[in-house]
């Protein structure tokens, strides 16, 4: 029998610093994309991992009898996490981008750096619709 050992890597430790420097870079790859600037609604940084979330219009919500699991925002929307990036660095060289699956699973799709990363999401969005 042939056993081998797999590495499970760790998200890494981002300081308020390296956290503030990728969000700007995120940020800005954002406002430099017409696609990722229409859709992106919010970018959030904890525990190594960037996440972009969208708003998706909710079926009822002109309805007052309807009741939601989560408040809408502006009275129509529900924000749901669009993509993420795992950072396995703080420099953003060693980067995971990735997309929720509607069982609430995480599938890692590329691997890169951060740029690279956000080019792949920027032109596979549609893995989030």
């Amino acid at each position: 029998m042939n056993k081998r050992w797999v590495s499970n890597p760790k998200p890494a430790k981002l300081s308020a610093s390296d956290k503030t420097r990728l969000e700007a870079v995120v940020n800005q790859f954002i406002s430099g994309s017409s696609r990722l600037s229409e859709i992106v609604y919010r970018v959030d940084i904890k525990a190594g991992r960037i996440y972009m979330y969208r708003l998706h219009e909710q079926f009822g919500w002109d309805k007052p009898d309807v009741q939601f699991i989560k408040p809408l925002i502006d009275g129509k929307y529900a924000e749901f996490p669009m993509a993420r990036i795992i950072l396995y660095d703080a420099a953003g060289d060693k980067c995971e981008a990735s997309w929720q699956r509607h069982t609430g699973q995480w599938i890692n799709l590329f691997t890169g750096n951060i740029t690279e990363c956000l080019s792949f999401i920027e032109k596979n969005e549609y893995w989030s619709q």
